[in-house]
């Protein structure tokens, strides 16, 4: 059995500007069959809260519960190696290294992994902007330059056994979406939602996704496009007109170029729009032919036996006081109405409507111009 062991060199260059959080996922996989071979996503980038050492917070820990030692073998397995690089004792999958904002300079990481004695597949999707070069630092042999996204073979000779791999990595200008604030407010029977961001990489836009009780589910409802590529401040904003009385969260999914996404953080807005006070509007259109439509609106009465419904009428009466229609004679929940009255068989003149609910009662006039 041979054991050999390669060096990939990880080296991060960033520019003077601030510098959101990115993370990068790199999937490696064996082709030998389950439990020996399979597939292992080992997660890398940059963190405001992360130091040169150990940090738990981004996962990190000296020696995790499934650590990676040697004795694996022949189990694939693969896992980032934190100092101080002792094998299997001092590994992790995640690897987030980036102390200061902004940050210039080089760090270097360091993976160790355990084949099957079988060809490993290294699959990659990397922001613009952002080199990937591997190479076997011990043995001397560069691999490959990666960009974009694509899957590279890591060569027979360096996956028998058990590899130690170090990376090459630069960044140059990248310029992640970073969100600086998303609010929500109501105003009258809408919604605003209003947020921004301090710099953008590569932003198609973003979709606003809405979730209620009665849907049970995100559901999207809109898209404002990105500004693509800016270093400067923007600020964007939607009305949703769809709500009624309750609970709304939103959130938002900003979405690259290349159809890659992440989520922001959820908001929360109740709406209430039950009405305050009893009110009997005016009709319109008025003066109307032949018909003309009435608007009331039914407040919540907390001393009512059931304060949820109430008793409404509403009635039309001719200039002699005579009833001429019944539109409303029923028990009615807390909202606002409209009612259409039909004057087909009436003659013009003045007419007035009626609603009565409890002990309030509100009278209108109205005319019938034929």
């Amino acid at each position: 059995m041979k054991f050999l062991t390669a060096l990939f060199v990880l080296i991060l260059v960033f520019n003077s500007y601030p510098q959101a959080d990115l993370t990068i996922d790199l999937f490696l996989y064996d082709s030998g069959n389950p439990p020996f071979g399979g597939s292992i996503e080992i997660t890398f980038g940059l963190d405001s809260t992360a130091t040169d050492g150990i940090d738990p917070h981004l996962g990190e820990s000296e020696v995790p519960p499934d650590a990676c030692p040697v004795f694996w073998f022949p189990y694939f397995c693969a896992k980032f190696l934190l100092p101080p690089f002792v094998p299997g004792f001092s590994d992790t999958r995640l690897d987030f290294r980036f102390g200061e904002i902004p940050y210039t300079g080089q760090k270097t990481h360091m993976i160790f992994f355990v084949t099957n004695d079988s060809i490993i597949t290294m699959e990659y999707n990397l922001p613009l902007g952002v080199t990937l070069n591997l190479s076997d630092a011990l043995g001397g042999i560069f691999i490959a330059t990666l960009i974009d996204s694509g899957q590279v073979i890591i060569p027979d000779d360096l996956t028998t056994g058990y590899s130690m791999i170090w990376m090459i990595v630069d960044y140059d200008n990248v310029v992640p979406v970073e969100l600086t604030s998303f609010a929500g407010e109501q105003f009258d029977n809408l919604i605003y939602l209003n947020w921004a961001t301090s710099s953008e990489y590569n932003n198609s836009g973003f979709e606003i996704l809405r979730f209620t009780q009665n849907d049970n589910e995100w559901k999207n409802i809109g898209f404002v496009p990105g500004f693509g590529t800016t270093t400067e401040p923007k600020s964007y904003s939607f009305t949703d007109e769809n709500v009624t009385t309750g609970s709304y969260k939103y959130r938002l999914k900003q979405i690259d170029f290349d159809g890659s996404f992440t989520y922001s953080n959820e908001i929360e807005v109740e709406v209430d729009f039950t009405p305050k006070e009893f009110v009997l509007y005016q009709n319109y259109p008025n003066p109307f032919n032949p018909s003309t439509k009435i608007k009331y609106s039914i407040p919540k009465v907390e001393t009512h036996r059931d304060a949820s419904l109430q008793m409404v009428t509403l009635k039309v009466y001719d200039v002699l006081g005579n009833e001429v229609s019944t539109l409303v004679n029923e028990e009615k929940q807390p909202g606002v109405y409209e009612v259409e009255f039909d004057a087909l068989n009436l003659s013009s003149g003045i007419y007035f409507y009626q609603l009565k609910a409890r002990d309030f009662i509100s009278i209108k006039k109205m005319v019938l111009l034929r």
